[in-house]
């Protein structure tokens, strides 16, 4: 069989019939007929990615007022489309090539190459890109004859790419069809803020609250949410296995229920979503995932390099946000460096709940994933100041409805924190009065595997529901207990929030190799993880420090929590922000009247109407993970109702799931 290597040179205006050849592009192909087909639409060809003759493309469509659809015939495949429209909310090209570089990138050090990437020049003539290197002017990769019948094929009027549609056609002639959403990464249409600026430039865009109203009884969800629990609707918008976000979603059962593990392009944590319902698993799993994505400021723009004696007053003091004792720099699991006022550090903005204008907060604050491996190989083993858990982030159907559930969990993980640390007798909830069905069958459930559950009041000093779960062995044997909680301005709700993953631990069982982990009884400064925090306390020996919360008066659920949520309920007069802006007095009246909103949506978040938010909040008792890695250092909140040495921190290592 012979192979057809003829090319043409690439004309600077589209020909009359609408297509335009270029190098790497079979010339005796039937382009022409193939453009006349698409009735209206420019059709391109040329060989591997080349940045510049896309932008030239996609400019001659726009003047044309065209879709555009381009051809590029590579060494391992021929992609076709995505297809562009000149409105430019479809993606495009380099949507297509930025998606599949991520896919492939090491997600060990994929975010920082990807912002490296982003603040190069844009390319010019045929420089190569990492998504598909350009043999050069005048190369031609070697294309069998017959590949030209399928290319037609998938050019015909029924069969060509929908807008935002690409289709691959392999070597072999396997066709595969894929839906690719535009992306902030792509060099082409990307676009958005700058990601390197200095504290003069001042602050990016920020959203500010907005009326949100809705018809939710509770509301803290806004009416019109973009996919609701619909799994179909999510897979059809952001779902594909190789152009992603969403590349993978995986089936299990973990204990007695249905679990999903949804991974998106390389680099984020999986999704992980449990429900009644593998559906309904799915739906979770699917938000959490794009939840994660948003932990790395792949959009935001960085104020690099700077002191808070330089910011000044433009900056949030990192020292309210707790510190760490010099036993904890010295241990040998720290990751951190010490803090002063004089360290450099790299900055993101926030907007101010409680009023005021923008402030710059720690990068690693405000995204959890944070790294500084920006700008130079150089600076790849610097170490943060703090070292930040996924704690507050959250995402919504608006900013104002994912601020809202940042504030509700940075509420719930402050009041557990409390009342593991004041280690008193907590009230508890008479489980015989929790209504709601979904709990009433978790209950029953764990205590089936031989617990006693304990619904503990948690709620301090920020007056939200907030429920403590702790499953407590009868028999005293190994796992001996489990902590779990939830809050939510409904008392049902907040309990079975704590409930649910309260069953799937004690449904897992000892999944786990007990004897690694039996140093962590006497040493809790070998505690460096996350599930070395909750598999501590496991363990008989420790569950005397864990039954010191037990003990106090006993409670029906209304009486624990009084008429909430009617309070929220009146003042947010059926509108979100106003459900926001209750819990912002709330939390004023609990002496944190500071409460900054990192804005973590990237453009792709906001092109499938959601936020994602981390509310900043100093003087909160953060969530952290590992004993060398507790703030509390500084946070007289909590340590003036104890008596402590603050220069003995951390305290007992907290039992968080």
């Amino acid at each position: 069989m012979t192979e057809d290597t003829t090319v043409t040179a690439a004309p600077e205006q589209p020909s009359a019939a609408g297509h335009r050849i270029g190098p790497g592009a079979p010339s005796s192909w039937d382009w022409q007929t193939w453009a006349e087909d698409l009735d209206g639409c420019l059709l391109t060809a040329h060989g591997e990615l080349d940045l510049d003759w896309e932008r030239r493309a996609m400019a001659a469509a726009r003047a044309a007022g065209r879709d555009l659809l381009s051809v590029r015939i590579g060494a391992a495949e021929i992609q076709i489309g995505p297809r562009w429209t000149p409105d430019g909310r479809q993606a495009c090209p380099g949507c297509a090539a930025a998606a599949d570089t991520y896919r492939r990138w090491d997600p060990e050090h994929r975010p920082e190459r990807d912002r490296r990437e982003r603040e190069r020049p844009a390319a010019h003539g045929n420089e190569p890109e990492e998504a598909g290197r350009s043999e050069g002017p005048g190369q031609v990769t070697a294309v069998s004859p017959w590949l030209e019948a399928v290319v037609g094929a998938v050019l015909t009027a029924g069969a060509a790419p929908r807008p935002g549609e690409l289709v691959v056609v392999s070597r072999t002639g396997v066709v595969t069809r894929h839906r690719v959403m535009r992306t902030f990464r792509c060099r082409l249409c990307g676009g958005g803020p700058p990601l390197l600026a200095s504290a003069a430039d001042g602050p990016p865009p920020l959203p500010r609250p907005e009326p949100r109203p809705t018809t939710a009884e509770v509301p803290t969800r806004q009416s019109s949410a973009p996919f609701g629990m619909d799994p179909d609707r999510m897979r059809a918008a952001f779902a594909d296995p190789r152009f992603g976000p969403v590349v993978r979603i995986a089936r299990f059962s973990s204990g007695s229920f249905p679990m999903s593990e949804v991974d998106v392009l390389a680099g984020t944590p999986s999704g992980l979503g449990r429900g009644m319902r593998f559906r309904e698993a799915e739906a979770v799993g699917m938000y959490e995932a794009l939840e994660r994505q948003a932990g790395y400021p792949h959009a935001a723009t960085v104020v690099p390099d700077v002191t808070h004696r330089e910011l000044g007053a433009l900056a949030l003091d990192p020292a309210t946000l707790g510190g760490y004792t010099d036993r904890q720099l010295a241990s040998p699991s720290s990751k951190v460096r010490r803090y002063t006022e004089d360290t450099p550090l790299d900055w993101v903005w926030a907007r101010p709940l409680t009023g005021g204008e923008p402030r710059l907060v720690p990068a690693e604050i405000g995204f959890y994933r944070y790294g500084y491996r920006i700008r130079a190989a150089a600076e790849e083993n610097r170490r943060g100041s703090f070292l930040e858990s996924s704690s507050g982030c959250a995402l919504g159907g608006g900013f104002e409805e994912a601020a809202l559930h940042s504030l509700l969990e940075l509420a719930e993980r402050d009041a557990f924190l409390q009342a593991w640390h004041l280690a008193r007798p907590l009230p508890a909830v008479d489980p015989a009065t929790v209504r709601d069905r979904q709990s009433r069958l978790l209950l029953r459930l764990v205590e089936s595997h031989g617990y006693d559950v304990h619904l503990l009041v948690a709620t301090a000093d920020i007056p939200v529901p907030a429920v403590w779960a702790l499953a407590v062995r009868r028999d005293g044997g190994l796992p001996a207990s489990f902590s779990t909680a939830g809050c939510h301005p409904d008392p049902e709700q907040a309990v079975r929030s704590a409930l649910w993953e309260l069953t799937q631990l004690v449904t897992a069982g000892l999944n786990w190799d007990p004897e690694p982990l039996e140093p962590l009884i006497d040493d809790p400064w070998q505690v460096e993880e996350l599930a070395h925090h909750w598999r501590r306390y496991t363990f008989p020996e420790l569950l005397p420090r864990v039954e010191r919360v037990l003990g106090g008066p006993v409670r029906s659920l209304a009486d624990a929590f009084g008429d909430w949520p009617q309070p929220l309920i009146r003042a947010a007069g059926g509108d979100v922000t106003g459900a926001l802006e209750y819990v912002l007095d709330l939390y004023r009246a609990a002496g944190l009247g500071t409460v900054l909103a990192v804005d973590q949506s990237t453009p792709d978040h906001s092109a499938l109407g959601m936020s994602v938010v981390k509310c900043v909040v100093p003087g909160i008792l953060p969530m952290c993970f590992g004993q060398a890695h507790q703030r509390l250092s500084g946070l007289d909140r909590l340590l003036s109702r104890l008596d402590v040495d603050p220069t003995d921190l951390p305290l007992d290592p907290h039992p968080f799931p």
